[in-house]
């Protein structure tokens, strides 16, 4: 008999480049699963794995084993969902890689009732960076990132497009002033979610028709979250720079003061993106992105509040 088990056990290895974390995703130990890959080498008579106290690295035998195998595991799995998706009602786990800010405002009201829809399917949600790779292939259902899809393999579909605001408590402009123009921000504290770029080569950008503003900016506070960068905000520590949709609702209810709005600036785009380009979506995956864009509610700055 094929050791089709211990084969996929193999893939697991390789993939998470580890004995233990394919023990945990298959409720095995690290020295069970080092047992079971020494007994699938002995089965075929051939060494998959170089052995170090630092890596594991594949032989030659083992890269095509690897190779076979994964496209294998891909179908079994694909097989197995459309088994399930026998059920008249969608069942099983749900595997998200998610914006961290998106997921916080928008994606967990979406969730509440998706799953009083669906009671059948559990989902598992990792909060990533906007910048945050995408998982493998075959780790992740669905994935919400900003900017272009990088990965051909993946099927991706746009969300949303976002501008950004400039704001600040009703306090903070109190005791600074409110800047009127672009040149008045090197007065002011400004804050923004910087995403890596080093302090002294941080701009806002602007638009006014076609012209192009880059404004350098200065702040005594630095962080990756927009999220913070907003309660920041609400504390009266600065002048902000940030997605509408997260300050929205606090512009509407008057807690943040919108400024520099006779400018465009930068825009940014949200995508859904899914694995499944060559294989069949499975119902509960379906399901699940119809009502993320059957529901989807961004929340905007009502007019008079500019």
């Amino acid at each position: 008999m094929l050791p089709v088990n211990d084969m996929m056990l193999f893939v697991d290895v390789v993939k998470h480049k580890s004995f233990t974390a394919a023990g945990e995703k298959n409720d095995k130990t690290a020295a069970a699963v080092s047992k079971r890959i020494s007994q699938l080498e002995a089965t075929l008579g051939v060494k998959l794995l170089k052995r170090t106290t630092r890596a594991l690295a594949l032989t030659e035998a083992g890269e095509i084993l690897y190779r076979q195998c994964a496209n294998m595991q891909l179908e079994l799995n694909t097989v197995c969902e459309q088994v399930i998706d026998i059920h008249e009602n969608p069942k099983g786990k749900i595997k998200v890689s998610a914006l961290q800010n998106f997921s916080n405002l928008i994606l967990s009201n979406l969730l509440e009732k998706f799953l009083q829809q669906y009671s059948d399917v559990d989902v598992e949600i990792t909060l990533d960076g906007a910048l945050g790779a995408l998982p493998p292939i075959d780790e992740y259902d669905i994935a919400i990132r900003c900017g272009i899809l990088q990965d051909s393999s993946a099927i991706s579909r746009l969300i949303m497009t976002h501008d950004y605001t400039v704001c600040a408590s009703g306090s903070y402009l109190q005791r600074h002033g409110t800047p009127k123009e672009l040149s008045d921000l090197t007065k002011h504290n400004c804050l923004d979610c910087h995403h890596g770029i080093k302090p002294d080569e941080r701009v806002w950008t602007f638009f006014d028709g076609n012209d192009a503003h880059n404004i350098p900016v200065k702040t005594n506070v630095f962080t990756n979250n927009a999220l913070f960068v907003k309660h920041l905000a609400l504390s009266g520590v600065s002048l902000i720079y940030a997605p509408t949709f997260i300050v929205a609702d606090e512009i509407n209810a008057g807690l943040l003061v919108p400024v520099l709005r006779q400018y465009k600036t930068i825009t940014n785009s949200i995508y859904l993106i899914h694995p499944y380009a060559n294989r069949n979506l499975p119902k509960r995956i379906r399901c699940f992105i119809d009502f993320i864009f059957d529901n989807l509610a961004i929340p905007s700055i009502k007019e008079g509040k500019c």
